[in-house]
This record gives structure tokens, sequence and C-alpha cells, in this order.
């Protein structure tokens, strides 16, 4: 099957949407088969074109999206697909899917929402008053799933302050905290990627780093989640040089030594060829008394006569 992709770029840009590459769709799919199985029902509240449920095994797909042409592109991709053209914040159902997949637009704020999405929010989430409605994505979405929940987004949701409410609601459910790298197509940034099971309870969550230009997984941990409802995206060590301070002592002797033999070889030219009128020999006298003086503390230092 040809793949049917709607990406304008103006409207995408309004919206706040990114296109996903084919890597990160992939990644999804393979987390969505890890844990979900194959022929699962799927929910995305901000589906475009279909784009990044393409390599998910779908028996039944709901989609949500607010701009017409990608919904046709979506209905040629997903000829069976329940297809909703609207604001996702004034959508309304009573269906349980096995599972949300969604890479909701970042960072869109609330007073910038047409009255009729900001009014349905406030009924919802009486406690949003201000900032971006990021959260407001997650937690709706997952009222439409009974059990799991993938999502791409943005990492400010991650550590922002007006998000906290939301990582508080998610709680214990949090099972995957990964960074993704180049995973879009039209922009560079990184990404955080979500797992979400509402029937988990423990704070113990796993981590990883995946680049999608490599394909691989550059990184994992384990971690445990904060009291204070604050989401530690993961990164990766820096290696640390081991120094070896004996060999460091030495090369700095060495280069003492050399310093202090280039300077009398020095001055000795200049006296031998030029005449010079340096008194060399009370130098060296005073380089005899530094060398001397130290020496007895030394020996004094290590408990020596």
């Amino acid at each position: 099957m040809t793949f049917v992709e709607h990406n304008n770029r103006e409207k995408a840009n309004k919206f706040a949407e990114y296109v996903t590459g084919k890597p990160l769709r992939e990644y999804l799919a393979n987390k969505v088969k890890q844990y979900c199985g194959e022929n699962i029902s799927v929910f995305d509240g901000a589906a475009g074109s279909g784009q990044l449920e393409q390599f998910i095994s779908m028996t039944d797909f709901h989609a949500v999206e607010i701009q017409q042409e990608s919904c046709e592109a979506l209905k040629t991709n997903f000829p069976h697909a329940v297809v909703n053209n609207q604001s996702f914040f004034t959508y309304q159902s009573d269906i349980q899917v096995d599972a949300i997949a969604m890479n909701p637009p970042y960072s869109l704020k609330l007073k910038d929402l047409p009255e009729e999405d900001q009014q349905a929010i406030k009924e919802l989430y009486p406690w949003k008053k201000s900032g971006v409605v990021d959260d407001i994505f997650l937690l709706k979405s997952l009222t439409y799933t009974k059990r799991y929940g993938f999502y791409i987004m943005f990492p400010g949701i991650a550590y922002r302050q007006s998000e906290k409410k939301m990582r508080e609601l998610v709680g214990n459910n949090l099972v995957e905290l990964n960074e993704i790298q180049n995973g879009f197509e039209d922009t560079s940034i990184n990404v955080i990627f979500l797992v979400i099971d509402k029937e988990k309870n423990s704070p113990e969550i796993s981590k990883e780093i995946y680049d999608c230009k490599t394909q691989k997984i550059e990184y994992q941990e384990s971690d445990t989640l904060d009291s204070d409802f604050s989401w530690v995206i993961p990164k990766k060590p820096v290696e640390k040089e081991e120094i070896d301070i004996d060999q460091v002592n030495a090369e700095l002797d060495q280069m003492a030594i050399d310093h202090l033999e280039k300077h009398l070889a020095s001055q000795l030219i200049l006296i031998q060829f030029f005449n010079a009128d340096i008194d060399l020999k009370s130098f060296i006298t005073r380089c005899h008394k530094v060398l001397d003086d130290y020496l007895l503390m030394y020996n004094f230092a290590v408990g020596l006569e």
C-alpha cells in the first residue's frame, strides 16, 4: 500500500504539529506490540494522516483530526477508521480502546485556543487556568484507553511547573520515560516517549535513549519516580578520562627541568658569543639554594635527617 501523507507546513505550524519520521513510527509500533500485542484497537486524538499508526497492527482505529485535508488522507490510508474532523478538546466519546498512540501538538497556549475549546477544558479540568495544553492532550486521551497509552511529547512536560498536576495524576502509572533523538522529518528537536499503564502502581520505571538516525538504543537505565512529581529525562553518562597522577607529576617535573636547562643554555650562549653582562654563576647559586632549601624541607616532612 502506498501511504498517503499530508504535511502542509503552514497549517502544521499553526497547530504546532511535527511529522514523525519512519524510524520513530516503527519504534512506537514495536512498543505497542511489546505491551499490547497485535490486532488491537487504537485511538489518536491528533491523528494527522495516520502516519503514526502506519506500522501498528490494528483491528480498529478511532481518530480525531482538526485539519480536513489530513482527514481525507487518513481515510485513504485507513478506509475502515472512524475519523472525526474536529477539535480534540470538544470531542466526546465513550470508546475504550487497547492503546492510545499520540504525538499531540506541542506547546499550544490555552489562552490562544477558541473559546469553545477553552470552555471544554475548563469543564473537565477546572484546575487548568493558564499555560500550554500538552498536559490536557495526554490526560483527556487517557480516558479513552482500557489500560495503555503511548505518547511522543515535548520534553517540557517533564519539568515545567504548569504540568506538575498532570505528573501527579499520572503518578506511578508511568512505565517508561525515554528520550528520542532525530525522530522528525522537519525539526531536529529531541522529544520524550512515554509509556503509561493505568494498572501500574509501583514507582519503578525504565528509561532509554533511542537515536532514530542510527536506529539504536544508545543508553538504558532503571529508576524510581521522585516524590515531588518531577520526571528526570535520561542522560547518557559522560565518560571521565582516567588520570594517572604519577605520570602527570613526572611529566611536570621533566618540563621544569627542561625549561631550566634551556634557560641556562640560552644565557650561556649570550655570554659566550655576545659578551652579555650576565651573572650566570650567581643565578646557578640561587637555584642551588632553592633546591637545597626544599630538600631540607622534604627531609623534615618525611622524618629524615
